[in-house]
């Protein structure tokens, strides 16, 4: 995977996020707000899920190449699939915590995902296929957890495709954060767990 591909996935982590940051305006970011919904929160959640699927296969072929998961003649995967794939590599990425400022602890999205698929997981496709009796599962908590997990996924995209000292200095995150960046987005000494 080349630099600019890369780029193209953190690119619209960003974009996702500035909506998030953009929502601040009328939302405040806080546990106490986690069950505010609203179309704007569904469309955030639903675009980084869309994403997270994406980056997923990216992953999975990264780790695998013989896999079908990148074959656009063929529709394949799902996140039970994936978990098989990247948890059998990189267990530890159910240990990343993301830091969200006005937040009192650190989320981390993936947390037992080798036992069962994260809750936002599973409410962000109750909201895609059966939005008109879950549309209050569109909510803040499940779209900040769903765009902590995207940030952790391409943190290892870039980390496990040889471009970590890829520079993006100028594509930091606005508002998460992680203790793995650094000028570069992803580098030593601060290393991903999977690859202490």
């Amino acid at each position: 995977m080349n630099p600019k591909q890369l780029s193209h996935h953190w690119q619209y982590f960003l974009f996702l996020e500035k909506d998030l940051i953009n929502l601040k305006n009328y939302i405040e970011i806080s546990e106490d707000n986690f069950e505010s919904y609203s179309f704007e929160l569904s469309k955030i959640l639903q675009l980084a899920c869309a994403e997270i699927d994406s980056v997923c296969r990216t992953v999975c072929n990264l780790i695998d190449d013989e896999n079908d998961y990148f074959d656009e003649t063929k529709y394949s995967g799902n996140i039970q699939q994936y978990k098989a794939v990247i948890l059998k590599v990189f267990p530890k990425l159910q240990q990343v915590p993301i830091i969200v400022p006005e937040l009192e602890n650190d989320i981390i999205p993936w947390k037992n995902w080798n036992a069962e698929t994260p809750m936002w997981w599973k409410d962000y496709n109750l909201v895609k296929h059966y939005r008109h009796t879950n549309f209050r599962k569109a909510n803040l908590e499940n779209t900040i957890y769903a765009l902590s997990g995207l940030m952790v996924l391409n943190l290892y995209m870039i980390r496990i495709s040889g471009s970590d000292k890829f520079a993006l200095q100028n594509f930091h995150s606005k508002y998460f954060d992680a203790k793995y960046f650094s000028p570069y987005i992803v580098a030593d000494p601060k290393e991903l767990p999977d690859f202490e």
